[in-house]
């Protein structure tokens, strides 16, 4: 089949997280089954307009910048579907448009109603989880409506996790004989190699023999790094050669920081910026585990990501994690505050050989189970039970 994605960010572009590796991954393991996947996404100075990596076809608009997403989120979008009709005019014809998301919601609307084409959609999370588990008026409404519009039109919705379908029924009463779960995969060997802990730590000023919590997250409310930062108090009265390593960007960075130092834990919190992948792939590497304390958390790449590092990790119960974080096994399940999270991590820490088990057990799980030859093979019965 002939695929065109229609995705915002992507390794090879503008790229922004998770959504960007997903549509990257996706579509080379789509290419190494035999299909023609072609990208549509937006361009990053100074990079041509086309590429071919990895055998798929890279095609990238230029955007305009805009203090209002849903106007950067519209320019794209046009642009998108003018990129589709000209390239499908060249190639003749594409069998799927698989649009990313409410922000290539829009493009993938263009192109069924002028093409025929058969659209999927795949939601990575809601409005309303990015926001908290909160309902929120103007600009999060137009969200969600969106949203809401996009898993009505598309001929099949595909959602990271159960507990992500659930939510679009729940929320926008999308249609059931439309869902279909494909989780996500990693791309376990990037995090292969040597490394020395004691150099990543002290980078960092964090002494060698100190025990290492890494909570790599975007800084909103929906992400629960404050529930960490409250947690932290309770941990370091058992374990006080801890540490906490604290790194994303986001509106809620400056109370986060407010919220250590009047704890008193900013000697044990290093907080961080967003960091290059190499620094993130180190600092992976050479922690003894990883924190998830989301509200809301859809999926939980950083999850896979943890595994793939040989690490543990501690996870709410709150999305995602909880369908494949096997308890005590490769990861401790817990509720989504402060007190839940103390008693997790402290599990570890005090243990940090059977932590690093676990770890090892979640390095198997990846390798066995969230490989994108195998979400590919899903996304691809997707396509065939819609074009259908």
């Amino acid at each position: 089949m002939r695929v065109a994605m229609l995705s915002s960010e992507s390794l090879h572009s503008v790229f922004l997280g998770g959504l960007g590796a997903h549509v990257t991954e996706l579509a080379a393991a789509l290419q190494r089954r035999g299909h023609e996947s072609h990208v549509i996404t937006r361009r990053k100075d100074p990079q041509p307009d086309y590429d071919r990596i990895d055998g798929v076809h890279y095609h990238r608009i230029d955007h305009r910048a805009s203090a209002d997403d849903l106007d950067v989120a519209r320019w794209m979008c046009e642009a998108m579907a003018q990129r589709f009709r000209h390239i499908s005019a060249e190639v003749g014809g594409f069998d799927i448009a698989h649009a990313h998301d409410w922000l290539t919601a829009e493009a993938l609307r263009a192109v069924m109603s002028e093409s025929g084409v058969t659209g999927i959609l795949t939601m990575h999370s809601t409005e309303y989880g990015r926001d908290g588990n909160v309902f929120h008026d103007g600009f999060a409404r137009q969200v969600r409506d969106l949203e809401a519009a996009a898993c009505h039109h598309a001929d099949a919705v595909i959602a990271v996790s159960r507990f992500l379908a659930a939510e679009l029924r729940r929320i926008y009463q999308a249609p059931e004989a439309k869902l279909h779960i494909v989780p996500n995969g990693v791309s376990y060997r990037a995090f292969d190699g040597a490394i020395d802990p004691a150099e990543v730590k002290g980078r960092y000023a964090i002494p060698p023999p100190a025990p290492t919590v890494f909570a790599p997250a975007r800084m909103t409310v929906q992400k629960g790094l404050d529930l960490l930062v409250e947690a932290v108090p309770m941990l370091l009265a058992d374990h006080p050669e801890a540490r906490f390593v604290l790194a994303g960007e986001g509106p809620e960075r400056e109370s986060l920081k407010q919220r250590i130092e009047a704890l008193g834990v900013a000697r044990a919190t290093v907080l961080l910026e967003r960091l290059p992948y190499p620094h993130y792939l180190d600092l992976l590497r050479a922690c003894d585990l990883v924190a998830v304390p989301s509200r809301n958390e859809p999926f939980g790449i950083v999850v896979l990501d943890a595994w793939s590092a040989g690490k543990p990790v501690v996870a709410t119960t709150a999305g995602g994690p909880r369908e494949f974080v096997r308890d005590s096994v490769d990861g401790v399940l817990v509720d989504a505050d402060p007190n839940g999270l103390a008693y997790g991590i402290g599990s570890l820490l005090a243990d940090l050989e059977k932590s690093r088990r676990m770890g090892l057990n979640g390095r198997q799980a990846v390798e066995d189970t969230f490989n994108w030859d195998r979400s590919a093979a899903l996304t691809e019965a997707v396509y065939r039970a819609a074009a259908r």
